[in-house]
């Protein structure tokens, strides 16, 4: 029989989708579920299907799994921010160590019992966690407002109050609103490309508690100015911007020109004993807590000894290569945005850190230069975007004859099919999943690689 919109089918929930829907099989056809948990056998209506997959929606639960739980978010089944806030906390760390495995089994000849796969590293406490914002501003009921798109459209979700960003965020962020009415600024309408404030942009520092907003304008206009006086008065705010956007392209936040209105430049952050100044659009991991733990990690699998040369590849502002600095003979960090390399070398004077370079490029052109220039490296630290690494660094690394490599990752899949490769002359020693996003299904992954 061949799946039908709009038919019933009874399905048993076998493990989690990488967007944190339940999977079960029909007839060795996947059909994907919001909501459900693997272990859960439940009713439902075939909302869509193809040649490789289904969708269905629940109509009633034959089984419920003892994990369930109530979520705590009014705006959870609308808003997508949070796919799994069903799902009990530990529970999590079971199910995302999973899926690191499904996918070394779905896109590599690896098998995964060769080398140990350690359990996640949860944090004990979900909520609060994230430390900053980039939330677009619409009108809604003659008010300001924030929110996040639903999911697969490109309607707001209207939120007051988000659980897991950091308490101090949602106060600026509602105060900011405020005063966005207050002086009638006027949030943007995508529709007609009208408006002068598109989004607003929060980051708080886990240590100091210092906040920086920036302003994301459709273009320049004089109220940004009396608004930025006003937001430079919220308690824990010390640092206004404005950055220009004009562009049409979905999911650009920050435009070309950015613009200090008030207060300092930057905000500190600290991991451990360093202190990280941050400028607006420096990338920072948006889970101190967490991050913390990830970088121990990642000092433990170096296994460093003060005479290594280490490799910092898509070092950003420098977070890694400078936490591993004490126990490095030299740090070497690459990284293709100029304002983070800066904010790199800033940072390395600011913790007195004398044995670390940065420099800026594309770390697949810039490393094969510096290895023709003499560059010898004892390990390597990768941390790339969703992306992965790419064949063309892959082939430089397999061409070097660097014993260690620790591949943090933010992507199973593509971390997965980067291993299929660089297994040809490097051993797996172990994974260990880090929980950085409790409550969604996005999980961070530490792997060892050592030369055969």
């Amino acid at each position: 029989m061949n799946l039908q919109i709009d038919d019933n089918i009874v399905l048993e929930i076998k493990r989690l989708g990488i967007n944190g829907e339940g999977i079960g099989f029909y007839q060795k056809l996947a059909v994907f579920v919001d909501g459900a948990i693997p272990g859960e056998t439940v009713k439902l209506r075939i909302s869509q299907v193809s040649e490789k997959m289904a969708k269905g929606e629940i109509i009633e639960y034959r089984q419920v799994s003892p994990n369930r739980v109530e979520p705590k978010c009014p705006h959870y089944e609308k808003c997508g921010g949070c796919q799994i806030s069903h799902i009990e906390n530990k529970y999590t760390g079971v199910l995302k160590r999973e899926m690191l495995i499904e996918s070394i089994l779905r896109y590599t000849d690896i098998n995964p019992k060769t080398f140990e796969i350690k359990p996640t590293i949860i944090m004990d406490n979900p909520d609060g966690y994230r430390n900053k914002s980039s939330l677009p501003v619409r009108k809604f009921n003659e008010k300001a407002t924030l929110g996040l798109y639903e999911p697969e459209t490109n309607k707001i979700v209207y939120i007051d109050n988000c659980l897991v960003q950091n308490e101090i965020i949602n106060t600026i962020n509602s105060k900011v609103l405020e005063y966005i009415d207050e002086l009638n600024v006027t949030p943007y309408v995508e529709k007609f490309r009208r408006g002068e404030i598109k989004y607003i942009v929060t980051r708080v520092s886990h240590k100091t508690n210092e906040a920086q907003v920036t302003l994301i304008t459709h273009d320049k206009t004089p109220k940004i100015f009396e608004l930025a006086k006003k937001i430079i008065n919220i308690q824990n705010v010390v640092s206004v911007y404005e950055s220009i956007n004009d562009s049409i392209k979905e999911g650009v936040i920050f435009g070309p020109e950015i613009n200090l209105l008030e207060g300092k430049p930057t905000i500190i952050e600290s991991i451990g004993d360093y202190k990280f100044e941050l400028l607006p659009t420096a990338f920072f991991q948006l889970n101190p807590v967490q991050t913390e733990k990830l970088y121990e990690q990642v000092k433990k699998a170096c296994k460093l000894s003060r005479t290594e040369v280490v490799l910092d590849a898509y070092c950003g502002v420098g977070t890694i290569g400078i936490y591993l600095s004490k126990l490095s003979k030299e740090i070497i960090g690459i990284e293709y945005n100029k304002e983070a390399v800066i904010n790199a070398n800033q940072n390395a004077k600011l913790n007195k850190v004398n044995n670390a370079k940065f420099y800026q490029g594309d770390v697949t052109e810039l490393l094969p230069k510096l290895i023709e220039e003499g560059l010898k490296l004892d390990v390597i630290v990768v941390d790339p975007p969703r992306t992965g690494l790419g064949s063309e660094l892959i082939e430089t690394i397999l061409n070097t004859d660097v014993k260690r490599m620790v591949y943090v990752s933010c992507n199973p899949a593509t971390l997965a099919k980067d291993l299929n490769l660089l297994t040809q002359k490097y051993h797996i020693k172990y994974m260990q999943p880090v929980d950085m996003f409790p409550q969604t299904a996005h999980v961070e992954t530490i792997v060892l690689l050592e030369r055969k």
